[in-house]
């Protein structure tokens, strides 16, 4: 894995894996897909990342008028799907060229685990439907992560964790409702270091990124003294024979890494 397509580079997950990805010495190009409601923050994180040598911010033109027979591309579904952006997967772009075309090297999709019963009707669903039936006969390098609750810095307010610290902070908006999986829950560097060795050692297929522990949405909640929390969308109760279960290895207690989303937040809007 040499050189890396992220599309919605500054979306969250996406954004931190983009830095994990340049820390290696990858060469990233990242197009974003408009789904970042604040400006001052997209200010922020370009600054972040605009320095290294190895990023590049192109866009959809690039993408779609480039030879991409080396290249892998990321799309997180978990990052439109948390931000209630998921209506950015049925636009022009996606359908014609993102995934429909077959010229990338390897194709990396990151999903909400929340999608792995196909109960949940949204676009999401339809999409990774799609591109499953489009691809299952063109043997393909396409590989499809599923994750549970990400939390650190840059977590959107979509999530009630965020949402949490901000009305602590008396910057908080309209919560818009239980979207996040609750049955576990794992800090994004960890998340974002085990997404690329699952990229790099592991074949095409789907994987299920987890703990391993118990209560952990539930132990997040408790540190930051969410009580009484509205229900998630959806328990996942069972899982598709072909998932392929992952442990991530956590590098920080709890306590720790939401300690650091509380203090870069605190950073952000004070």
């Amino acid at each position: 894995m040499d050189k890396v397509v992220i599309v919605g580079v500054f979306d969250f997950v996406n954004f931190h894996l983009c830095k994990a990805l340049l820390n290696k010495g990858i060469e990233v190009r990242g197009v974003q897909i408009e789904t970042e409601e604040n400006e001052d923050i997209l200010v922020e994180k370009r600054l972040e990342i605009g320095r290294n040598s190895n990023f590049t911010e192109v866009s959809v033109k690039d993408l779609t008028n480039k030879s991409n027979e080396k290249e892998t591309i990321v799309l997180s579904v978990y990052d439109l799907y948390m931000k209630y952006k998921e209506n950015v997967l049925q636009n022009d772009f996606m359908k014609n060229h993102f995934l429909y075309e077959d010229n990338w090297d390897q194709i990396i999709i990151i999903v909400p685990i929340q999608l792995l019963g196909n109960e949940i009707e949204s676009e999401a669903n339809v999409f990774i439907n799609d591109v499953i039936n489009r691809k299952r006969n063109l043997n393909k390098n396409i590989q499809y992560l599923y994750l549970p609750t990400i939390y650190g810095p840059w977590q959107p307010d979509t999530f009630m964790f965020q949402h949490s610290i901000l009305a602590g902070m008396d910057k908080g908006k309209g919560f818009r409702g239980m979207r996040e999986e609750t049955n576990d829950a794992l800090f994004v560097d960890d998340t974002v270091e085990s997404i690329i060795e699952v990229v790099e050692e592991k074949g095409p297929g789907k994987y299920l990124l987890q703990s391993g522990e118990k209560d952990q949405w539930d132990l997040c909640a408790a540190f930051l003294r969410i009580i009484g929390h509205p229900s998630s969308e959806r328990t996942v109760d069972r899982m598709e024979d072909d998932i392929i279960k992952l442990t991530v290895n956590r590098s920080i207690p709890i306590s720790e890494a939401l300690t650091k989303q509380i203090d870069h937040t605190h950073r952000l809007y004070s």
